[in-house]
């Protein structure tokens, strides 16, 4: 799909002026918060000019007026990852960080994703890997009543694992009835829970994260509370998964054509040495516990390298 033809680059001067859009709606609002104040001081420190936008809390109007050299995005979840944010800045002809339209559209509807990366890879020579996706009746219930294997339920759209729930017997909640088309379903596979960050079209790292306070996997609190999960960078895994890692999400940040940053999950079957990707992140969280800043300071780039990186390949789609 590409992510170069018929896109508009910022041009980088003294003194940029950048439109940072953050909060929005939604359960993800506060993590949005927390990255675009993190993300504003650090571009105040490298002289940007940045006036910060909630757009929950103030008007569309005034944002249009904001005469602004780029916006640099620090939403999450909705608006600000679907392609809508996306597709309203190329009307206003703004460079803007982060993907485009399309490839956070396609990112954050997880079955359209994992349909699009198994079709572009599977006739290849390292085909992408997925969980299976359990079918669901339009009642919401299993097709296969005799499943008795653990399985995960989470949102078909959204992101920092909200409403994910894992389902470790499903016989005794066999009356559990699923939204279908809000939410889908997989078998719960590996035990190791690994990312990768993809910058400026470069995998970082691999970094293994265990879920601490007794958190069965790496949730909403586990990934915004402090200490509320470890990061072992690199992870400890075979030489050649953490390869197939590393390649597995620069393949699937081409596919659908991101640009500037995002960050793939992936969950290890040591046992049957099986790795599968979950899904991609294309607006990786920027908090002070967040993944991305922490791989990127690991592989020798400051929080200020990166978002000033963001800013130099803003672009927008002409």
């Amino acid at each position: 799909m590409g992510n170069t033809k018929g896109w508009y680059k910022v041009r980088m001067k003294n003194k940029m002026h950048v439109l940072l859009v953050k909060g929005g709606y939604g359960s993800e609002r506060e993590v949005s918060l927390k990255s675009a104040d993190i993300c504003a001081k650090t571009l105040r420190k490298a002289n940007f000019k940045v006036t910060e936008f909630d757009i929950a809390t103030m008007k569309i109007v005034d944002l249009v007026n904001i005469k602004a050299d780029v916006c640099f995005n620090a939403l999450h979840g909705d608006i600000g990852e679907n392609g809508s944010l996306q597709g309203f800045l190329n009307l206003l002809k703004l460079p803007y960080t982060h993907s485009g339209v399309e490839a956070s559209a396609i990112a954050m509807n997880k079955i359209h994703f994992k349909r699009i990366i198994t079709n572009a890879t599977e006739n290849t020579t390292d085909p992408i890997c997925f969980p299976e996706t359990l079918k669901l009746t339009p009642e919401g219930k299993l097709h296969n009543k005799e499943f008795s294997d653990p399985y995960i339920i989470k949102p078909i759209k959204g992101g920092s694992s909200v409403g994910v729930k894992i389902i470790k017997d499903p016989i005794k909640e066999s009356s559990l009835t699923l939204n279908y088309k809000e939410l889908m379903a997989e078998i719960y596979v590996g035990s190791k829970e690994l990312t990768v960050t993809v910058l400026k079209d470069k995998p970082l790292c691999v970094t293994e994260i265990e879920a601490q306070k007794n958190e069965a996997f790496y949730n909403y609190n586990a990934k915004y509370e402090k200490n509320g999960s470890l990061h072992r960078i690199p992870a400890k895994i075979p030489t050649n998964i953490y390869e197939q890692s590393m390649s597995w999400a620069l393949k699937a940040h081409d596919i659908i054509g991101c640009k500037g940053i995002s960050r793939s999950d992936f969950r290890y079957d040591h046992k049957n040495k099986q790795l599968y990707l979950l899904e991609l992140n294309t607006q990786p969280g920027m908090t002070d516990t967040s993944l991305s800043p922490e791989q990127a300071l690991y592989c020798g780039i400051s929080f200020e390298e990166m978002v000033t990186t963001l800013i130099e390949e803003a672009d927008y789609e002409c």
